[in-house]
């Protein structure tokens, strides 16, 4: 209708999409893979009437049919690698994720209910880890543990992101306590536990499907972060070039051996002079990831707003029928029929 606003939740169905596309190449991408994500190509190509050794020289995308989107500095299939990497990527984040949701319920409930002493000394935690950038306590955590322990990556990622759903929950579970049935069953004898379990908990489940979205979005930005600067899960393996001067050969950076999208943008800087395309793929991946996550988890977050206007059959009747009092007139000519 003129001049109502759009009640379309158009964030809900770009996520749902994309997400179903993405959910699509985790379970099925390794078996579209043409190649193994491992295999190095070291055999001479020509391309028109260019030489082109992989390892040596990496082959541009649609430069040759057999490697769609070219291959990496190392000289393995790109396209490859990259429907490889999706899948532990999205794992990775989904446990990071669920294990903040966790913490953050845990502790929120606990403040938002108890209080007192208990409260308070929660509310310092929670101001403790947001006052410490989640990416230098991740570094640091890993230069220490070592970032080939998936335990200690996890946990680096964690500990200190878990803040922000214990702040919400926390003053969620605060409001809701003063409610009148909180009251009255605390009065017949309902233990606390029970009260949360029962009453409070279940008022919080509609949030958490959008904060596990986001948290999904902000753990792949904060792996993608540590990923451009080195600390990805795996082992790695120094890329050794010829040396210019001599026979023998000099170190020209790192590279990753299983695919995942953190470890391919890896040694960021000698990839855009080498592999820029590599660069600009892997990237384009990590933002379509992020950016359909955000969008499930805004959708999300309007489709559970009571105080969003949503369209009802009978206002989608309405728009369909015309006005009361509105005669429809009949198209022209039709009455002239004999």
């Amino acid at each position: 209708m003129k001049g109502q606003p759009s009640i379309k939740n158009y964030p809900l169905w770009i996520g749902v999409l994309l997400g179903a596309f993405l959910l699509l190449i985790a379970i099925v991408g390794p078996r579209l893979a043409p190649y193994d994500p491992m295999e190095v190509f070291n055999d001479v190509l020509f391309i028109g009437d260019e030489m082109y050794i992989p390892t040596r020289r990496p082959v541009p995308p649609l430069a040759l049919e057999a490697f769609t989107l070219g291959t990496d500095a190392v000289g393995r299939d790109l396209y490859s690698r990259l429907l490889w990497a999706v899948r532990p990527t999205l794992l990775l984040c989904v446990i990071i994720a669920s294990m903040r949701i966790i913490l953050g319920v845990v502790f929120g409930l606990t403040a938002g209910w108890y209080g007192g002493p208990v409260g308070r000394f929660i509310e310092v935690v929670i101001d403790l880890c947001r006052a410490i950038p989640i990416l230098l306590f991740a570094l640091a955590v890993l230069s220490f543990f070592g970032h080939e322990d998936l335990t200690a990556f996890i946990l680096a990622l964690v500990t200190t992101g878990w803040a922000g759903t214990a702040i919400f929950v926390r003053q969620s579970t605060a409001i809701i306590k003063k409610e009148p049935y909180i009251l009255g069953a605390h009065a017949i004898g309902v233990r606390p536990l029970g009260i949360l379990g029962r009453y409070i908990l279940p008022q919080l489940w509609p949030a958490l499907p959008a904060l596990i979205a986001f948290e999904i979005a902000a753990a792949l930005l904060v792996v993608a972060e540590l990923g451009f600067l080195g600390m990805f899960i795996g082992e790695a393996f120094v890329i050794l070039i010829e040396a210019p001067d001599s026979a023998g050969t000099l170190p020209a950076g790192t590279t990753a051996t299983y695919p995942e999208l953190a470890q391919m943008v890896s040694d960021f800087w000698r990839k855009m002079i080498q592999t820029p395309w590599e660069v600009a793929i892997v990237g384009s991946a990590i933002f379509l990831t992020i950016f359909t996550f955000n969008m499930l988890g805004e959708g999300l977050r309007r489709h559970m707003d009571i105080t969003r206007p949503r369209t009802t059959s009978r206002q989608w009747r309405m728009l369909k029928e015309p006005p009361a009092g509105v005669e429809q007139r009949a198209p022209a000519g039709a009455g002239n029929t004999r």
